[in-house]
């Protein structure tokens, strides 16, 4: 059989969309219900399920009028093909469209189902290859010939071909299949076939396409930029630095709908703390700053998310958590910031207004600059400067008309929401928007659990999925895993058999673990050969980690400058999500052994605080 009859024979089977819902099994009682994430499935299945998508965004880009052979075929003449494979036939291209468009455009509709099948053999294969060409020679056509009359002309293709056969004669559907088969068909697109677009367009209200968009969340932009501004520690003087900002902001509205500031680099971390941020309820954010006097009502899910070329969105991770979300991307031509105006904008006048008259401001150039010295001029410290960038966000630029005084973004935002308001994520769908936007990892299931990072993560759950898992390969019992990078408390499970995911906490007895990031531990790990002699990991770690806290401490007594002010602020994890802009020491987990290291500068130079090299995703 040709490849591309074998690539459509499975897409007509009817497709089970992603429902989402707490697993109440008494073994699994704090899983998640989830289907197979993209990510998780082997090489072929990824690509295979990218090549489709690939196909159908050319097509919906160019297509003018419905889905069928006389619009697509010309289409195909002008693609060209992927990887040097054959093209596929129009009617395999309409099939994973209209399953793409029926999960509301999520990507785990066009995986292949013998992807999903595992080693189940899909049966009556030549028999499929005669309904098929049934449906495409009779049955959807302009004529609408009934399904007796396709049944018939279906019996005697497969007939005729018996004929012919030595042996292995292929058994045809009864009549009763046949029509079952014909009435799970979508009935969009056999009415399209079979009565026009005319037709279709009045059943179906097809409205069309606009180049503007219509409602809100369904464009966003995101960008990161260095703020032209220097803050301080909190309640002690000393220079941080200069923060960044990762901000989205919606195109119907102009709003900004969501940001993240950290003193991190931009990366698919700090992306990701704006997703959640942008796409989750403001209500814990506002009740947060008693300063604050308006609504932020801007959450929900992004239909397209337009990101610029850097190479922190073009982490497989991070695209795959989208697509699993149902969330658009489009890459920004490098070179042309003015392709997304919105966020552009929101930056400009963030530095022209917000920023240009507060003590530490930076000047873009000397001649600007003149003697004016911003680490010298700072008065700012971090945790009020975020409370005064969430207040001048909420209630100066949502507010403000736009130049033209054609717009109120807030305004805008409430027009469109209560027209054709986002999809919202509520109780259980929160730790799910979490759990998908987690970092993913593969690890072995052993009597000691999962070990990530020296780390060890094991529960009760766990330990019954192990037992009654049965264990295919020579490796061991393997799982795909989700970290949250900004918790490393406990970690996401994904249980094959059950299609779950199932929360696991780290083993910790000493605490170790408990507002811990993924950039902290990194940094520990590196510099744990100082503590080489103890015995148990977890002691080790806890002692770098207590070493570090005790040199911040030491630096913040002595009320120094010191350069690497701002890598200590990335470790501690200083951002627009925590209330302050110091990390106490819990002095619960000292341990008496550690001490800090003497030289001139308290450590801070010299300790290494580089943690990119440790393990990479």
């Amino acid at each position: 059989m040709d490849e591309d009859t074998d690539l459509f024979r499975d897409e007509i089977d009817e497709f089970d969309s992603e429902v989402f819902s707490v697993k109440t099994d008494a073994k699994f009682s704090i899983s998640i219900n989830a289907s197979k994430s993209l990510e998780m499935y082997d090489q072929p299945i990824q690509y295979e399920t990218k090549k489709r998508l690939h196909y159908i965004r050319f097509i919906d880009k160019r297509i003018d009028g419905g889905w069928t052979q006389k619009n697509i075929d010309p289409l195909l003449a002008q693609l060209t093909s992927y990887d040097n494979e054959p093209k596929p036939k129009w009617r395999a291209i309409a099939a994973w469209y209209s399953k793409y468009r029926k999960s509301n455009f999520c990507i785990t509709a066009l995986i292949p189902s013998h992807g999903k099948k595992g080693n189940r053999a899909l049966k009556n294969s030549s028999g499929d290859f005669y309904f098929n060409k049934a449906l495409e020679d009779k049955y959807l056509r302009k004529e609408r010939p009934s399904v007796a009359t396709t049944y018939r002309y279906y019996c005697d293709l497969i007939q005729v071909e018996n004929s012919r056969l030595v042996s292995g004669e292929i058994t045809p559907l009864s009549y009763t299949g046949f029509n079952a088969r014909i009435k799970s068909l979508e009935p969009y697109d056999v009415d399209l076939a079979r009565f026009g677009r005319s037709y279709v367009q009045k059943k179906y209200k097809l409205g069309d396409k606009f180049s503007e968009p219509t409602s809100v969340m369904e464009r966003v932009e995101i960008d990161h930029t260095v703020l032209d501004f220097t803050v301080l520690m909190e309640d002690n003087q000393i220079v941080i630095g200069r923060p960044t900002i990762t901000a989205l902001v919606d195109c119907y509205s102009s709003c900004v709908v969501g940001f993240y500031v950290s003193f991190n680099e931009p990366s698919h971390l700090s992306i990701r703390a704006a997703l959640v941020n942008t796409m989750l309820s403001k209500d814990d954010v506002i009740n947060s700053f008693s300063s604050i006097n308006a609504d932020w009502p801007c959450h929900g899910k992004i239909e397209l998310l337009v990101v610029d070329n850097g190479v922190e969105f073009w982490g497989d991770s991070l695209e795959s958590a989208c697509k699993e979300l149902g969330i658009n991307t489009s890459y920004n031509p490098v070179g042309k910031p003015w392709k997304k105006p919105k966020v552009e904008r929101f930056f400009g006048t963030l530095n022209t207004e917000f920023l240009d008259s507060l003590p530490g401001k930076n000047f873009r150039s000397i001649d600007a600059k003149g003697d004016y010295q911003p680490d010298k001029e700072a008065a700012i410290s971090f945790s009020l400067f975020n409370e005064l960038l969430h207040k001048w966000i909420i209630e100066v630029y949502n507010q403000k008309a736009d130049d033209r005084k054609t717009r109120v973004p807030i305004a805008k935002w409430y027009e469109g929401a209560s027209v054709y308001p986002p999809i919202e994520y509520a109780g259980d769908d929160q730790e799910l928007l979490c759990v998908k936007l987690g970092v993913l990892d593969t690890r072995s299931i052993s009597k000691d659990g999962i070990q990530f990072l020296h780390l060890r993560y094991d529960s009760p759950e766990l330990l019954e999925y192990r037992k009654y898992t049965p264990v295919a390969s020579k490796r061991g019992l393997k799982a795909d895993i989700k970290i949250n990078p900004h918790d490393l408390s406990y970690i996401y499970v994904y249980l094959e058999q059950q299609e779950c995911y199932l929360k696991v906490p780290a083993k910790d007895p000493d605490g170790y673990t408990i507002g811990l990031t993924l950039t902290q531990h990194k940094v520990n790990i590196k510099n744990r050969r100082r503590n080489v002699t103890d015995s148990q990991d977890s002691v080790s770690l806890a002692k770098s980690r207590l070493e570090i806290e005790q040199m911040v401490n030491q630096a913040l007594v002595n009320k120094q400058k010191q350069k690497g002010m701002k890598k200590l602020a990335k470790y501690q994890g200083i951002d627009s999500n925590t209330a302050h802009s110091t990390v106490p020491v819990n002095t619960s987990q000292a341990l008496p052994s550690a001490k800090a290291p003497k030289n001139d500068n308290n450590g801070i130079d010299t300790f290494d605080w580089n943690s990119d090299d440790i393990e990479a995703f």
